[in-house]
């Protein structure tokens, strides 16, 4: 039997520990795409660790029912702790309102301690999204970074406790080091990497999961951005910044792959309940992320910290991940990808000028 499968049948039966009861007691956290799944579960976990937990729902009714379920299921019911806001990351103008609407929030009026970007999809056939872009690419990817950076500028003018960093938690994959990124410069000067993977003529439909790994790539790359910016000018972390990866988890989020053919319908659930663990077991590793130092900030001092995983050793992952995060080619390509990212959120959202250095 492979390491790997070794090592996902661990966590399914293994979990990791969750911080002593009321350790999130005062803290305000704020989770997206919490109406199901990995969100539903982290947002049960920060509330039942004594969070006030703001959920994010492209239904406001469908998020109404998940707030009262987790009141209930956290003992909290009528405590006002559990708050509900739109958010559809397929449009830049949601992700615009919904930070309006975080910054005159009750919940959040003197600050947000943690935020965990969870929201994302997988698409098994091409979508395009509002804004021109490829769903997968737009959701996962342009949408995700734009409501980094907007949350970025918001925690680090807020900050709850000068004691307590503020925690940004991106939820990406160990899918990143898959991509093959050696045609990658060469997209970049014909109609732009992001273009290139959004096109339809293009769309990977031979894959199990077309896009999805190159969106959690082009996703790393921003966060890797995101990370330098939530560093003071002395040096000190002004927010703290880690990317997470809950691993194979059981949960509605491969639907769109068991879409694909009859064999998929019956390979993907099987797979998943096999193998996967639950959805409560993999939000613990977005609890772990909101708890981590500064010295863990992902990019402290230009160096690897702290990325949230458990399906490879430290070593192992670097090894893993050179040629993708590391290598000349990385380096290059991923200076392109942030330069076409800024770009595009510059054009489509001009209030990004006004964020310092961007």
């Amino acid at each position: 039997m492979s390491p790997l499968i070794l090592r996902r049948l661990r966590d399914k039966f293994w979990p990791e520990p969750l911080p002593p009861v009321k350790s999130f007691e005062g803290q305000t956290v704020l989770v997206t795409g919490a109406t199901a799944g990995l969100g539903l579960a982290a947002a049960l976990h920060f509330a039942t660790l004594g969070a006030s937990v703001v959920i994010t729902s492209r239904s406001l009714p469908q998020g109404n029912g998940v707030k009262d379920e987790v009141e209930k299921r956290a003992g909290i019911v009528g405590q006002g702790k559990i708050h509900v806001i739109e958010l559809d990351l397929s449009r830049y103008s949601s992700c615009l309102a919904f930070v309006d609407r975080l910054k005159e929030a009750t919940a959040t009026r003197r600050g947000l301690d943690v935020a965990v970007l969870n929201a994302g999809l997988i698409n098994a056939e091409y979508v395009q999204s509002p804004e021109g872009w490829e769903e997968t690419i737009q959701v996962n990817t342009l949408s995700t970074t734009l409501l980094g950076l907007l949350l970025l500028q918001l925690m680090r003018k807020r900050r709850p406790r000068a004691s307590r960093k503020p925690h940004l938690v991106f939820v990406t994959s160990r899918d990143h080091i898959d991509p093959d990124i050696r045609d990658w410069a060469r997209w970049a000067t014909d109609d732009g990497i992001l273009r290139h993977c959004s096109d339809r003529q293009n769309w990977p439909s031979h894959q199990i999961e077309p896009n999805y790994a190159n969106s959690k790539l082009l996703l790393t790359y921003a966060v890797e951005e995101i990370c330098k910016k939530a560093v003071e000018p002395d040096g000190r972390v002004g927010v703290i910044v880690n990317t997470v990866c809950p691993g194979l988890v059981f949960t509605s989020l491969g639907r769109a792959i068991a879409k694909g053919s009859t064999l998929m319908q019956l390979a993907v659930p099987l797979h998943a309940s096999v193998l996967g663990k639950s959805a409560d077991y993999g939000a613990r590793f977005y609890v772990t992320a909101a708890r981590t130092s500064e010295d863990e900030h992902w990019l402290k001092r230009n160096t690897k910290g702290k990325y949230i995983q458990s399906l490879f050793g430290e070593e192992e992952y670097r090894i893993l991940a050179f040629p993708n995060l590391k290598s000349d080619t990385a380096l290059k390509v991923k200076a392109l990808v942030w330069n076409e990212i800024i770009t595009e959120m510059k054009r489509a959202v001009p209030v990004l000028e006004q964020l310092e250095g961007a």
